[in-house]
């Protein structure tokens, strides 16, 4: 258990998910409960902080050269998340964090 504890640990894919999955079910969670409303979640959590972390995404996978794959890892999970509890709109979301982890991919070189 310790060995596959190990490779989790060290795997940059796995730390990409559990912090989507921390933004996508966690946060919107954490916004109810301190009783900010829709629009507040709308605005910070969906346009500030969900755009800020596709950025991020699209830097850390170009940076520590992970597979490209890894850019979809976030927008698929918030599409789950949508498809179970929020409106349509969400899906668009979704398409505007993957095309911005993708420029933000092509936008920082390999070389350092």
């Amino acid at each position: 258990m310790k060995n596959l504890w190990n490779k989790v640990e060290k795997s940059k894919s796995t730390y990409i998910a559990l912090i989507s999955i921390v933004l996508v079910f966690i946060m919107p969670i954490l916004f109810n409960l301190f009783n900010l409303g829709r629009t507040n979640r709308i605005v910070w959590l969906f346009f500030v902080i969900n755009v800020i972390f596709s950025g991020f995404i699209g830097w850390f996978t170009r940076k520590y050269q992970l597979s490209f794959f890894n850019l979809a890892i976030f927008p698929v999970i918030f599409v789950i998340s949508v498809f179970v509890k929020y409106g349509r709109y969400g899906y668009f979301l979704a398409g505007i964090y993957l095309v911005l982890s993708i420029l933000l991919y092509f936008l920082f070189d390999n070389e350092n």
